[in-house]
């Protein structure tokens, strides 16, 4: 699947404008965010959860913009892969980085899930949130499967309402406030705001799909950072409004680490019952349209993997009419609607998703700075130039994903590492089909998932003439895998 013809079929269509970019990063990360962590992660350090948020959001506002700059140069589907994979001149780097992102992508969209049936008691008590939860997946797989213009238009609609059902509740709250509330602020030391710090991450685990959908952005150059660091500008400042009126309304902070619908909980406090329901309503969207996004996102990598043919071709195949990458999607369903009921506990499920996040965040901070050192050709095409300061977004994101992988890898490890091991196999596999076949690695290299050969000039890469091209830093060089 080497040829320019086959990977042009296989592309995706450019139909998602700058609104529905943000909505993506935005609504797309709300569910896990405002709606399900903020007030469950308040169980080991109380109302300080106000400022670990900010703290978090300064590790996510890093990673937004090492993403940004990288998905101005790599404009494709797959954001880490795509930009590990081309910026290296490695496929394996690339798999490696994002292997365990698409279990977390799967685990993700089953835990939002759930939120979904959660909130969907406020209004049916007795339904069991795993049933609505892939009763959800099933309805948003169809949405999907309809092609990436269906998704912009529903996530736009599901966007402009959950706004609405958030100021609902902040708005109003913000004049019934007690300063008392907030006392104690830390209720468990520094090892109880550490422990917090990787579910209030998980708040911000969208922050980057909209570069996994960057094949299908239009003017990528400008409405993916658009969306990517506006969108986490928009999320860390609705959350901390959020998270201080929440801790500010209820006198007790356990009753919103206990309960499974906190912002409900919190509205019951000083709303009447029809507002109440409002926020309930706010959290199905919220819920709904981060599966919503996370799905979009998420059948991207098979998809990308696919095409640099180190995974089953057919995963990169799409429809002809709707221009969907549909076996990836199919299996996105099987996969997560599984999850909804195999999982011991959304704690669990968070603590593997966040982990397999922070291992691709942390390879894309690190790929930025690579780019920058190594790579002068290529970041010349970047269409802004941040200059040596490139490196605090950098170090600090690379910096912020280790230490939150320290407290992560605790849950994590056991799935894991039998998780890679699988991965590393069905690498091995087609890379030993493709050594036999003697593919040509450095052509595929040359292009970019999801985008059509005449959107995209290989000769990016500077002179194809060099005569020693493995020691020059940014030009052709030879594929190392």
């Amino acid at each position: 699947m080497t040829g320019d013809d086959s990977k042009s079929e296989r592309s995706l269509s450019r139909d998602v404008g700058p609104f529905a970019a943000i909505a993506t990063v935005v609504a797309g990360t709300l569910g896990a965010g405002l709606f399900v962590t903020i007030g469950t992660a308040s169980s080991t350090t109380g109302p300080s959860v106000i400022l670990l948020i900010a703290l978090s959001g300064l590790v996510a506002m890093a990673i937004a913009i090492n993403y940004s700059w990288l998905a101005t140069i790599f404009p494709a589907a797959g954001s880490t892969y795509s930009y590990v994979s081309r910026a290296f001149r490695n496929r394996l780097g690339g798999f490696v980085a994002t292997w365990s992102l698409w279990l977390g992508y799967m685990a993700a969209v089953a835990v939002l899930a759930i939120g979904f049936g959660n909130y969907l008691q406020v209004f049916y008590a007795g339904v069991d949130p795993r049933v609505a939860g892939a009763g959800l997946i099933a309805v948003l797989f169809l949405v999907n499967m309809l092609g990436i213009r269906r998704y912009s238009v529903s996530q736009n609609a599901i966007f402009v309402l959950l706004l609405v059902s958030i100021l609902v509740l902040v708005v109003p709250g913000s004049f019934t406030v007690e300063a008392t509330n907030y006392t104690p602020f830390f209720t468990g030391g520094f090892d109880g705001a550490l422990a917090a710090t990787v579910p209030l991450f998980y708040a911000y685990i969208g922050i980057a799909v909209a570069g996994e959908i960057g094949a299908e952005v239009k003017n990528p150059s400008r409405n993916l950072p658009l969306a990517m660091v506006g969108g986490t500008l928009i999320l860390i400042a609705l959350y901390m409004w959020t998270a201080a009126v929440i801790y500010g309304v209820v006198g007790d902070y356990t009753v919103l680490a206990n309960s499974e619908r906190p912002l409900s909980t919190a509205a019951e406090t000083f709303l009447p019952l029809n507002a109440t329901a409002v926020v309930g309503f706010g959290g199905l969207l919220a819920t709904a349209s981060s599966v919503h996004a996370v799905m979009a996102a998420g059948i991207k990598l098979p998809y990308c993997w696919g095409w640099d043919e180190v995974f089953p071709a057919r995963f990169s195949a799409v429809n002809d009419r709707w221009r969907t990458p549909h076996w990836s999607l199919l299996t996105l369903l099987v996969v997560s609607t599984g999850l909804t009921f195999w999982t011991s506990g959304l704690d669990q499920v968070i603590a593997i998703s966040t982990f397999s996040y922070l291992i691709a965040y942390g390879a894309t901070s690190l790929t930025a700075m690579y780019v920058y050192l190594r790579k002068p050709t290529l970041r010349s095409k970047a269409a802004f130039d941040p200059g040596a300061l490139l490196f605090v977004p950098g170090l600090l994101g690379l910096g912020g994903c280790l230490v939150l992988l320290s407290q992560a890898y605790v849950e994590s490890l056991p799935i894991f590492l039998p998780w890679l091991a699988v991965g590393l196999g069905i690498f091995g596999l087609y890379w030993f089909l493709g050594r036999r076949a003697d593919t040509d690695v450095g052509s595929i290299l040359d292009t970019l998932p999801g985008v059509p050969t005449d959107e995209y000039d290989p000769n990016i890469r500077g002179g194809h003439g060099a005569a020693d091209e493995s020691t020059v830093p940014d030009g052709r060089e030879p594929a190392d895998d």
